[in-house]
């Protein structure tokens, strides 16, 4: 499972590694209409392949571990979100 985790802050890499199936663990603000924000900028209209999922992202879980800590200006990996990023939190396509 370690080897299909991507930490990542920038939205780019965040749909690129969804488009590889991968788990991202980014920072997020924990905000409710953020992750509904995040679920809609990453859906895609077309499945990249046949077969791959096109669902947009959700919050699966904030993990106990976090990779590394925070800055304190570190922001949410959603663009244009103006909240600060509370604790990394692990998303993946649903299926």
């Amino acid at each position: 499972m370690d080897e299909q985790i991507a930490v990542l802050d920038n939205w780019d890499d965040f749909c690129s590694s969804l488009d590889k199936k991968m788990i991202i663990m980014s920072p997020y603000c924990g905000e409710v209409s953020c992750e509904d924000q995040i679920k809609k900028m990453s859906t895609r209209e077309e499945a990249i392949e046949p077969g791959a999922p096109a669902m947009g992202a959700k919050a699966l879980c904030i993990p106990f571990k976090q990779p590394k800590e925070l800055s304190s200006d570190a922001g949410c990996v959603r663009r244009r979100c103006d909240n600060k990023a509370k604790y990394y939190t692990l998303f993946r396509r649903s299926y």
